[in-house]
């Protein structure tokens, strides 16, 4: 590239045109320096001389300024074939960024052929320093763009592939639901002797396809709620309810498993009010997965305890109040444990708690049936409400499963942040 001497009269010493150029990384060659006002030398522009024919090249090659007051004469000067104009003096100075030769930078007098002195050479380099800062600039810049356009068709085809599946989910979820229900439906009508009366075999296998068929169901909503999460399409429906009622609901939609084991579930409630805002319909669903998670590992005549409490805890701030400091604040709590005698978690297996399709146990030979959806969607849901969630384990003795809810509900933007801040 080049760069033009500047309208009206330049400052060192009278020159005439000047140019910058920096160096090709391939080939021997450097491309005629642009001048101005329109001389024959125009027709120059853009063809390329050897670099160790030219003054140009010399200053390249050996990171020293030059001057010369008679380029006729100088060995070093090369003369274009066809190119009639003349000048007479050039003074040149290397442009370096970091150590290296990037280029070079020159001045010329072809009116009266008055020399270049050092000075000039000064000015020149205070020029060259600048351009260096200008080049070095505009490089970082470009490696910057081109970063944060690979990082951006990186993350496109992921997100893209995120997207598609959490439609494909929903879409899928929402096809099989439909003939679900009818078999839930029919086989419920059926049983209630809807369609006559049943003998006891046939009272046995439709009871096995309603189980089987919500059993199914449950797993498509599981399905389909986590879609809608990761879509960013699922939202709590929050208002302030007792905990009691979501408490003691998953406590009955779970006793059929806990009977069919002979467990028994010990409930474990705080005197007080357990008045919170909250989705309690979401709430129940995180109960729900908790107790059915410990009966399915605890054994035959094993105990199950429900214990719920209401105290203060600390939770994170949201990040857009907290700040640069990563701070946690006291708030009055719900805090709810599942335990369980079962059969308990080894260390290396507490990881893949929470992880989306994780089982603890993945041999074909497991004991325990699941998707592995149940622990993941309960942490989002707490974790939605500004929760937290969490579990400890002893093996071969039980394990217990906890979490805890603000009892204002979440924090949300704009909201007064919580008093007795302390850092973390």
């Amino acid at each position: 590239s080049h760069t033009p001497a500047p309208r009206g009269r330049p400052r060192c010493r009278g020159a005439d045109r000047g140019g910058e150029r920096r160096r090709r990384p391939r080939g021997g060659g450097r491309p005629v320096p642009q001048g101005g006002r329109g001389h024959r030398a125009d027709r120059a522009l853009g063809r390329l001389i050897p670099i160790d024919q030219s003054m140009l090249g010399w200053v390249a090659i050996n990171g020293q300024p030059l001057i010369s007051n008679d380029m006729d004469q100088d060995p070093r000067s090369y003369r274009m074939p066809g190119l009639k104009v003349k000048l007479r003096t050039v003074a040149i100075v290397p442009l370096r960024s970091a150590g290296v030769v990037i280029g070079t930078i020159s001045v010329y007098n072809r009116l009266d052929g008055r020399p270049f002195g050092d000075h000039d050479l000064q000015l020149l380099q205070t020029l060259g320093d600048q351009v260096v800062v200008g080049l070095d600039r505009t490089a970082v810049l470009e490696e910057s763009r081109r970063n944060e356009r690979a990082l951006a068709a990186k993350n496109a085809e992921p997100q893209r592939a995120t997207r598609l599946k959490s439609e494909f989910l929903a879409n899928m979820s929402h096809e099989l639901r439909t003939p679900l229900n009818a078999i839930i439906g029919f086989s419920d009508l059926m049983l209630a002797d809807g369609a006559g009366e049943l003998n006891e075999q046939q009272r046995d296998f439709l009871e096995a396809v309603l189980r089987n068929g919500r059993h199914l169901l449950a797993l498509i909503n599981s399905v389909l709620d986590l879609s809608k999460i990761e879509a960013g399409r699922m939202a709590l429906t929050l208002g302030r309810t007792d905990l009691r009622e979501a408490i003691t609901g998953a406590v009955a939609d779970t006793a059929s498993l806990r009977d069919a084991k002979a467990q028994e579930c010990v409930l474990n409630l705080d005197a007080t009010p357990l008045d919170v805002v909250a989705d309690g319909v979401r709430v129940r669903q995180v109960l729900f997965n908790l107790l059915s998670n410990a009966s399915k590992f605890t054994a035959e005549g094993g105990n199950i305890t429900l214990s719920v409490l209401k105290t203060h805890a600390p939770l994170r701030v949201p990040a857009e109040r907290a700040g640069d400091d990563r701070r946690m604040g006291s708030q009055e709590v719900v805090w709810v444990s599942v335990a369980d005698t079962g059969i308990g978690i080894a260390a290396e297996d507490m990881g893949k708690l929470f992880q989306e399709f994780s089982q603890v146990d993945s041999s074909p030979s497991r004991r325990a049936q699941g998707t592995g959806l149940g622990l993941a969607l309960s942490k989002k849901f707490v974790e939605m409400h500004g929760g937290r969630i969490g579990a400890e384990s002893v093996p071969g003795k039980g394990s217990t499963f906890w979490f805890i809810l603000p009892a204002e509900g979440p924090l949300r933007r704009g909201a007064p942040a919580p008093s007795e801040l302390v850092s973390v």
